[in-house]
């Protein structure tokens, strides 16, 4: 290899490659960092992050990272549930792994893409399975496209389905059957978890006509209701799956869910889609609006609460009490509106932020219910309070204009 003046250039040769197996997506900053890193979906940056840095669509990226990798891992998705992320949390606590975060973030700007969730848990042989989730924190056209990407490729492909009534369970269904006959759908194996009876009885004429023609291997388990239920289904379903690929024990067998410390006692899976059917018919409107508050993305507990009085209305969350929320949230916003007065400028302090460390608090005044106030507990890790506001607006807008409480 020569230099532009003729003289042989001290450099190495450069290893040239057909288009095709480039991926852009995927930057490294020296040969060394490529063979010291095991071979993984973008760089790791520490504190359980990894980054990837992509020029094109996130969804069209992790396609290109999984063609390229092509692992063995599980895929956690909802319908009319927010149970995959309880449930990955619970896998990692009593697995003792940390929840890790992939950041797509777009090359040359840093822009954060989406952030999705995952746990290594430990298998047999030294050797771990990724268990994904798809809730993943991304504008909806984004999320659904990673979506598609993580359960299409997936080994194995675990729904959790809430508890629907059965002429709304076909249409909740649809958008999963259309995936199965996508061209790029490669999973075979798909495991329908119903986390209420109603669910589980409603499915069973379902099922046989899910993936009838698409080739894959689907089954419903029985209901479950704990975290530690689902894992054992789950791990019974994957040890299949291996010793059917793997005759003859190389295959990576995950173990029982470890038994709950005394400090850690069994807990329900979290009281979202599975519970909501019932609470219509029982709860209030504004409990309604707390759990709906708390199902959103990176929020850990919802209160609403009389501004005047510090009365709790609806709390939803185990992060903080509704008592507490409602008596600082008011204190919030006396204190915005006496600095306000303070400063001499006009009207009424109708948001405050409190921002610092791993949790945020956002409170803000509900337009629909003059008085009442909302005070949300959530990680800026994984949403804003930018991302928040629209859909706390919406939110607010779909109440009733007549009082509620």
């Amino acid at each position: 290899m020569f230099s532009s003046s003729g003289h042989p250039s001290s450099r190495p040769p450069v290893d040239v490659r057909d288009d095709d197996d480039l991926h852009q997506t995927q930057i490294q900053r020296s040969v060394r960092d490529y063979l010291d890193e095991p071979a993984d979906i973008g760089r790791a940056v520490g504190n359980h992050t990894r980054e990837l840095f992509v020029s094109c669509e996130p969804a069209e990226a992790l396609q290109q990272q999984l063609e390229f990798l092509r692992p063995s891992y599980i895929v956690l998705h909802d319908i009319a549930s927010r149970g995959a992320r309880r449930m990955l949390h619970a896998v990692a606590a009593a697995a003792g792994q940390p929840v890790e975060r992939l950041h797509v973030r777009r090359q040359s700007y840093g822009t954060t893409l989406a952030g999705i969730d995952h746990v290594d848990c430990p298998g047999s042989q030294g050797r771990r399975v990724r268990l994904y989730s798809t809730d993943i924190d991304a504008d909806s056209p984004t999320r659904a496209a990673l979506t598609r990407v993580l359960l299409s490729r997936a080994t194995l492909a675990v729904v959790l389905v809430g508890d629907l009534p059965p002429h709304a369970l076909g249409d909740a269904l649809q958008p999963l059957r259309e995936l199965l006959f996508h061209p790029q759908w490669q999973c075979r194996h798909l495991q329908l978890m119903p986390l209420a009876a109603g669910s589980h009885a409603a499915m069973t004429g379902l099922i046989a006509g899910l993936g009838l023609g698409s080739g894959l291997d689907c089954r419903l388990s029985t209901p479950v209701s704990r975290p530690a239920e689902a894992w054992t289904l789950l791990g019974e379903r994957w040890n299949q799956i291996e010793h059917a690929r793997r005759p003859d024990g190389t295959g990576v067998l995950l173990s029982p869910f470890p038994p709950a410390s005394a400090s850690s006692a069994p807990q329900p899976m979290p009281p979202t889609g599975a519970d909501r059917p019932v609470l219509a018919a029982q709860a209030t409107p504004m409990e309604r609006f707390a759990l709906e508050l708390h199902a959103l993305s990176g929020v850990q507990a919802a209160c609403v609460f009389d501004i005047a009085t510090s009365r709790v209305i609806a709390h939803a969350g185990s992060v903080a009490r509704g008592p507490d929320l409602a008596r600082r949230g008011s204190l919030l916003l006396a204190a915005g509106n006496s600095t306000r007065r303070q400063l001499q400028i006009p009207g009424q302090a109708d948001e405050v932020l409190v921002m610092g460390g791993t949790e945020a608090l956002g409170v803000r005044t509900l337009l629909s219910q003059p008085g009442l106030a909302m005070h949300l507990v959530y990680s800026p890790a994984r949403t804003s309070w930018m991302q928040l506001r629209p859909r706390l607006m919406a939110l607010d807008a779909a109440l009733p204009r007549a009082p509620v409480i």
